[in-house]
């Protein structure tokens, strides 16, 4: 199931977005796309079957999906516009089935993502640049504006702290497999906010998403396992690279 794929909750009739979906994906989502090629790489192994179709995707992924400064989102989807926004998903597909990515581009993307997505905790879930970016979610918005109306915007900008783990893994990554140096002080300059909230927070872990540049949101849950998981994944890679 594509985490992104949603129906509004509590859909604002007074904002005409009810059952609408905010963020549609009918097009092949990067990170399945990925996932299903980590899979049949596995049953590859196992059986020995399936070497046809892991070639089939290697082939054409970087056709479909190389956006000139980003992997799509989507491909095939009903508008192409969706299918090529930036978003964080493409990292991880670069974690799970790295063979499908090239070394240059990786490297473009890794940058893109770098600088135009990543806060202080979490990810954005849209490209700044885009006219959809709305980064402020609020669940009991009861305005009349579409885009942000009883949360519309879940996964338009507002900052998801798990999705930062899947990021520092694929720029890790990178690294060890080009032979780079690791960059320690990078790795631990970021994971620094990180674990200044955890001191300051009550329940002792990081929450769902943040607003725009790390800004606190009150819609936002205070603490969830992912946000911390997908972190403690990356520090586990960091470790074993030593």
């Amino acid at each position: 199931k594509q985490w992104y794929q949603r129906r509004v909750r509590g859909s604002s009739d007074k904002a005409g977005n009810r059952g609408i979906p905010a963020t549609p994906r009918d097009g092949a989502a990067v990170e399945l796309v990925g996932l299903c090629h980590m899979t049949l790489s596995w049953l590859h192994r196992v059986t020995g079957d399936y070497a046809d179709l892991l070639a089939q995707q290697k082939e054409n992924f970087e056709r479909g999906f190389w956006a000139g400064t980003h992997y799509k989102d989507t491909f095939g989807g009903h508008d192409s516009r969706l299918d090529a926004q930036l978003r964080p998903n493409q990292c991880i597909a670069m974690v799970v089935a790295p063979e499908l990515f090239s070394g240059e581009k990786l490297a473009i993307a890794l940058h893109t993502v770098g600088t135009q997505l990543a806060g202080p905790l979490g990810m954005r879930t849209l490209g700044p640049e885009d006219p959809d970016y709305r980064p402020f979610y609020d669940n009991g918005n009861d305005g009349t504006d579409r885009a942000t109306a009883h949360g519309f915007n879940y996964h338009q900008g507002p900052e998801w702290v798990w999705c930062m783990g899947y990021y520092l893994r694929a720029k890790l990554a990178f690294e060890r497999q080009n032979g780079l140096a690791v960059n320690t002080k990078f790795y631990h300059q970021v994971l620094a906010t990180h674990r200044e909230y955890i001191r300051e927070n009550p329940f002792r872990g990081l929450p769902e998403l943040t607003n725009r540049d790390g800004a606190f949101c009150a819609g936002s849950c205070p603490t969830q396992a992912w946000s911390s998981g997908c972190l403690l994944e990356f520090l586990e890679d960091l470790r074993l690279t030593q």
